[in-house]
Formats: structure tokens, sequence, C-alpha cells
């Protein structure tokens, strides 16, 4: 179960920001190859790596919870141990939905 505060848990140059920021990427991958040897292609193989965490751990057999974009307060729960609750909005035959995101303290 996880949950991440922007558009995806994947890096961002393994998302289509790689498409539509071609500079971006160029420079990114200049920055990967002089900082740990290898470029953006070798680190995430374009296209069979795209958006990694969709396609490979969040499908069968793992079936990994996730929530992105989470808002908030997030801020005030940061580095404790809480219960979440995840309540998406009910519709038939979907695969993602809204949801609220509560945590519980049971300290306070």
């Amino acid at each position: 179960y996880i949950i991440v505060d922007c558009g995806s848990a994947d890096h961002p140059m393994n998302t289509k920001i790689r498409d539509w920021e071609p500079v971006e990427a160029k420079a990114c991958d200049e920055y990967m190859k002089k900082r740990y040897g290898k470029g953006l292609n070798e680190l995430y193989p374009w296209p069979e790596a795209y958006q990694a965490m969709h396609l490979m751990l969040f499908p069968q057999p793992w079936e990994i919870i996730h929530v992105e974009c989470a808002g908030g307060e997030v801020d005030k729960v940061l580095n404790k141990r809480l219960i979440i609750g995840t309540f998406p909005w009910k519709f038939q035959y979907g695969e993602s939905a809204f949801c609220r995101v509560v945590a519980f303290d049971e300290e306070d």
C-alpha cells in the first residue's frame, strides 16, 4: 500500500513527461550518465519499462493498492504510525476512483 502526493509513483522520466519534455529528458539523460554511469534508456528502457509501477507492480499477482495525488494535511501526519482508511467513490466496473484518505492517529 503506497500513497504519494504526486501524479505517479514512477520516476517522472518514466512517464509521458519524457515525451512531452524532450529537452528535460535529454538533460536528465546527461545527468544520469554523469552521476550514475548509465543513461535514461538503460535505467528505464523505453517503452518496455514505461510506467513500471502501474504496469508491473499494481496488476496481478501483486495488486499493490496505491493512491496518487494525495493532498490536504499530509504534513500533519509525517513520520507517524497511523491506521489509514481509503474510501473510494463507488462505481461499477471501474478500475480506479476518486477517494478520501483518512489517517486515524491512535496516539491523540
